[in-house]
């Protein structure tokens, strides 16, 4: 079993070399170093960072936190101190980003602060990213705000960011920005971009994201598979990297951290989803299998617990069942 752990890890070192030999030559005048690296959230659970490391990955752009999208809730991610601690510990370079729904500059703000609050005490080399999705959806609270408030938000809080000492960086997707279609890409230029877009062939078979804008990293695909890590992780590809590793801002230092470990508060409460969500037998959407059934908007369900992990325990007849906190609301 370890021989065929060290082939694998091998072949994969070789893979990462073989990418970084292509984007040299793919992007030629960007005359930068360049590497590659993962981003991770709650969504994969507990890594074997050592497994990473080992793997070849050069960095890790790790989620710190989230406000909820329909309701303004700001989490912590139940991972993300673990995940700094650990990445760390084995030598990655390390960033670290924030899912905002900020919908006023306050709010833009506290979600800085409360980023920069937490990362102070780790070694931050890479970017702070500022990253904001599903808008679009009519159940989110930014539904009803255009691009240009949606931008002055983004600044606010990468400014925040940028003068707590971080690197500013902003995330979005290829068609939100092409055009400006839903940012203002002329102000937001200034800081480094993340272009996310995952072509047919990943890279290095598709050699360079065909985002015409500025970029500094681009998110290739949502389907790599890395040792270490259960089920697949987003890989990136940064055109610049950092001869050393950032001393902490906070030189106390953090609290060590064991894995983190799902836990429950438990509350009594009749919640409805705000989308159709499906109802599952485990906190996790690793398979199809543990669907047990879809609820609707308007549907009733009794609710007897809220996880550290972003998922309800839930009652249907009598069984216990899971879903996505962030799309159940309280019935009053």
């Amino acid at each position: 079993m370890k021989y065929k752990l060290h082939r694998k890890t091998a072949r994969l070192k070789a893979l990462l070399m073989t990418m970084i030999i292509a984007l040299s030559v793919a992007v030629p005048q960007l005359n930068v170093q360049a590497a590659l690296g993962i981003d991770v959230s709650r969504y994969q659970g507990v890594i074997d960072w050592n497994q990473v490391a080992a793997s070849g990955v050069q960095f890790a752009m790790i989620r710190v936190g989230y406000r909820t999208q329909a309701t303004g809730i700001l989490n912590e991610d139940p991972f993300a101190r673990y995940n700094l601690q650990e990445a760390q510990r084995v030598g990655l370079k390390v960033g670290a980003y924030f899912f905002s729904s900020a919908v006023n500059e306050a709010e833009a703000v506290e979600e800085a602060l409360f980023t920069a609050n937490i990362i102070d005490k780790y070694r931050i080399t890479f970017p702070v990213a500022y990253d904001c999705e599903g808008f679009r959806n009519a159940t989110h609270r930014q539904y009803a705000l255009g691009k240009d408030i949606r931008t002055v938000l983004a600044v606010k809080f990468l400014d925040t960011i940028a003068a707590r000492g971080y690197t500013p960086m902003f995330y979005a997707s290829k068609n939100e920005m092409t055009d400006n279609k839903d940012w203002n890409m002329d102000i937001l230029n200034r800081y480094k971009v993340w272009v996310s877009q995952y072509p047919a062939q990943p890279f290095p078979i598709t050699p360079a994201s065909s985002y015409t804008g500025v970029q500094a990293m681009w998110q290739y695909t949502c389907k790599a598979t890395i040792p270490g890590i259960a089920g697949n992780v987003d890989m990136n590809v940064s055109y610049f990297n950092y001869d050393g590793i950032a001393e902490p801002k906070d030189p106390s230092g953090a609290p060590l951290v064991n894995a983190a470990v799902v836990q429950f508060q438990d509350v009594n409460e009749v919640v409805t989803p705000t989308t159709t969500v499906n109802l599952r037998t485990v906190p996790n959407t690793d398979s199809l299998d543990t669907v047990v059934v879809p609820i609707n908007p308007g549907d009733m369900i009794f609710r007897t617990g809220i996880g550290n992990n972003g998922w309800s325990r839930v009652l249907l007849n009598n069984q216990v069942l899971y879903a996505y906190t962030a799309y159940l609301q309280k019935v009053l």
